[in-house]
């Protein structure tokens, strides 16, 4: 070798080591030749203990044929090339784990002949960057669909008893006015008791509020507990109803908000107790399921149920499938609910059928919160 040719060799080494990039030098047989410190740690290697790998040790053992095909067409036609950019192309480091890479290939003349010099880019960081910017955006869609629908309430649900407040305010003077005592105690009942309506739907409005923007503390917590802690808490309910109220499977622990999780079991408790058939007492079903992929837990009565159709209907804020006035409530429990479970990245569904019963399941995959 030319002592010009050493020289080039020892600038290519250097600029090798040098290079804050992974970078590595491949031959026409797709063995590495020449690896910098940034690749080897990257890659999970030892100083020296990639040269002479073969270049598809570095990819995941499913594609490394294809890779070997995709290498032997590129060695016939070299050119400057990025690989990964709006793909899932994946590497694989020494220990087996996988992490998603961007490669650049560039076809190189050395005195040994035609060699690619690749460049390549952990891009975990920046995938996860990206995913927090869409889980924000979703969680901004949600905010501006929350909005729209505090707008439909407000012009609704809270000014129809401000209307009667005023309505009947006028009822009040007339009556004030001829000495009718009875007109005068009838208007002021409904006057008092719209007022409290208003209240109630006011308090109820905060607490949407807060299930929406609070910040969770989240921890992991054993789900049975958080459920026994719940029906502690309604056992004078169950006691004064007759409940029968059953629990079974085995238990799983939870990645979340312990305080706003056993709220939204406490809602869906409270619904089933509820929404018993007149004349029987509720009969509630706890189910705990873990599962590989994913846990589940429901809750399942035996009470009026409702129309299928109704569904995701029954989960809109201050929406009351039955307008019976001896049910207490508001219709924003399951709201909430709902709430809770899309902030955490679980899912909630209902499922019933009038006169039979109805189920609604909070399916919560193990990735966590």
């Amino acid at each position: 070798m030319s002592e010009a040719s050493r020289m080039n060799s020892e600038l290519l080494r250097l600029a090798f080591e040098a290079s804050p990039a992974a970078m590595f030098m491949v031959d026409p047989e797709g063995v590495i030749e020449l690896a910098n410190e940034q690749c080897e740690q990257i890659f999970g290697y030892a100083p020296g203990d990639m040269n002479g790998l073969r270049v598809e040790r570095l990819v995941p053992a499913g594609i490394r044929g294809k890779h070997r095909h995709l290498r032997e067409e590129y060695g016939e036609a070299p050119s400057k090339r990025q690989m990964g950019a709006g793909r899932d192309l994946r590497a694989i480091r020494r220990d087996g784990s996988e992490f998603p890479v961007e490669i650049g290939l560039t076809p190189v003349a050395t005195p040994e002949g035609m060699r690619v010099v690749g460049f390549a880019i952990d891009i975990s960081a920046r995938l996860e960057s990206e995913a927090r910017l869409k889980h924000s955006l979703a969680e901004l869609e949600r905010a501006n669909e929350s909005l729209s629908r505090f707008a439909y309430v407000a012009s609704h649900d809270i000014q129809e008893p401000l209307r009667k407040i005023a309505a009947f305010g006028d009822i009040l003077r007339a009556a004030t006015a001829q000495g009718n005592v009875e007109e005068m105690r009838y208007a002021a009942e409904v006057m008092t008791a719209s007022a409290q309506r208003a209240r109630v739907l006011v308090a109820d409005l905060l607490s949407l509020a807060r299930s929406l923007n609070n910040a969770y503390r989240l921890e992991t917590f054993s789900l049975r507990e958080t459920v026994t802690f719940v029906l502690e808490t309604f056992s004078h309910v169950i006691q004064e109803q007759g409940a029968q109220v059953e629990c079974s499977g085995e238990d799983f622990r939870v990645d979340g908000d312990l305080s706003q999780t056993a709220q939204m079991v406490q809602n869906l408790v409270s619904n089933a107790l509820k929404y018993h058939k007149p004349g029987e007492p509720p009969r509630i079903r706890i189910k705990l399921a873990p599962g590989d992929a994913e846990h589940r837990l429901s809750v399942e009565d035996d009470g009026i149920g409702f129309a299928s159709a109704q569904s995701d209907e029954i989960f809109e804020p201050f929406r009351r499938l039955h307008r019976n006035a001896d049910i207490p409530g508001s219709g924003i429990g399951l709201a909430i609910c709902k709430t809770t479970a899309a902030r955490h990245g679980w899912r909630i569904s209902a499922a019933s059928t009038p006169t039979v019963g109805s189920t609604f399941e909070i399916v919560f995959p193990r990735k966590g919160a």
